[in-house]
């Protein structure tokens, strides 16, 4: 007897309905896993033109945020959703966070342009060291009481109890360990429940890297769009400003070093640092550009003298306010090419009474300012506007 395809398809119908009724819970348990495990696959991930210390990855219905510490390695992943229930995932994660986040506070003031610009101002609940910060709209908040400041990382320390009351969806911070402290602040959070969102955006090696962190908080605001919006018209104009030096020869380049010392050691800026990049994109010879790395190494004073006293430019001179100042902390310095030509700047023309420096705030998602200013010194004939933004020359 012929038996055609069309039986089979309706007999194959008719015996799963039926056994499908007689599966035990066990078989309904595994059946069950082998579906979710199948939905564990990224569909899409953040495209990053130039950070390498994070990345976000998208699945069914959760993402995966991770930020890397300064080997490359995860250092904390985060488990992101929308709605009440957090979902459920054999993925390894070290804090979940409902999306977007409502209730934050901010350990620095680097993050405040950043949420600023995302406009989520109104979700600043507390600020660590809020006396430091630049953000007219975020002081305004502050005075009005809207923003707690709970507590300085100056020595007097963070208000944990304060923290805790206000019962925040998450915390920005940093680690502290980079800049030579101790993870103690962190570790002290964690234990207290609250969670902690470490941003490691110092760790990048160019100035557009750490501008494109604006990313990093537009996933967690929910504003992904807008966050690349913003990131690539600054490196819309950083590419331009640059291109304006391109082709300068390098007998026209002029050369510059970096600090000043402290505690007996100058701190310099290493070759792979985004110090040193500004110094190269702006057309200039950084002297200290063999230095391996990002970040800057420990010199000794007098290694330093040598090679300095010739440079054409010194930028980043300490907090000294003036010519007088800088010579009198040490008179050697006389000798240098860069005081007897009045070639010294600081980034401080923007600074608080109180010590906040916008430099460090908002110049970090606009680097394509201090570039302009890098070049206004160094090349001002490449630039018509002379008035500088973030430096100023000591007098």
């Amino acid at each position: 007897m012929k038996i055609y395809p069309f039986y089979y398809s309706i007999l194959f119908l008719l015996l799963f309905s039926c056994s499908s009724d007689k599966m035990t819970d066990k078989e309904k348990e595994d059946e069950s896993a082998i579906e979710w495990q199948s939905t564990q696959i990224p569909t899409d991930s953040l495209f990053l033109a130039h950070a390498t210390q994070f990345n976000s990855y998208s699945y069914p219905n959760f993402k995966i945020l991770e930020v890397y510490d300064k080997n490359a390695t995860v250092q904390q992943r985060y488990l992101l959703y929308k709605g009440e229930t957090k979902p459920k995932t054999d993925l390894e994660y070290d804090v979940a966070l409902q999306i977007p986040l409502k209730r934050i506070v901010s350990r620095s003031t680097k993050y405040a342009t950043f949420i600023s610009l995302l406009e989520n101002v109104d979700n600043l609940i507390g600020f660590v060291g809020a006396k430091y910060v630049s953000n007219e709209e975020i002081r305004k908040n502050l005075d009005a009481g809207k923003i707690k400041e709970v507590g300085n990382d100056d020595g007097s320390g963070v208000n944990f109890e304060g923290l805790v009351s206000l019962e925040p969806d998450a915390i920005f911070t940093y680690d502290a360990s980079l800049y030579g402290g101790t993870s103690n602040t962190q570790q002290k959070m964690k234990e207290l429940g609250l969670p902690v969102i470490i941003c490691n955006e110092t760790l990048e090696s160019s100035p557009l890297a750490q501008a494109e962190w604006i990313k990093f908080f537009g996933v967690l605001f929910e504003k992904e769009e807008k966050a690349a919006e913003i990131f690539n018209q600054v490196k819309s104009n950083y590419d331009s400003l640059k291109n304006l030096t391109a082709t300068i020869k390098k007998e026209n380049k002029p050369t510059l070093f970096f600090n000043a010392w402290y505690n007996e050691t100058w701190f310099m800026p290493n070759g792979e640092s985004y110090v040193a990049q500004f110094a190269k994109d702006a057309g200039a010879i950084y002297l200290w550009n063999d230095l391996e790395g990002t970040g800057a190494s420990p010199l000794a004073i007098e290694s330093v003298y040598d090679k300095a006293e010739q440079a054409d430019y010194w930028f980043h001179a300490s907090d000294w306010k003036n010519m007088n100042q800088l010579i009198s902390s040490d008179r050697r310095f006389v000798s240098f090419k860069s005081v007897k030509n009045k070639n010294v700047f600081n980034h401080n023309k923007r600074q608080l009474k109180s010590g906040g420096n916008d430099y460090f705030e908002s110049g970090v998602a606009f680097p394509d300012k201090i570039l302009e200013d890098f070049i206004k010194i160094l090349h001002p004939e490449l630039i018509e506007k002379k008035e500088l933004y973030f430096y100023e020359n000591l007098k």
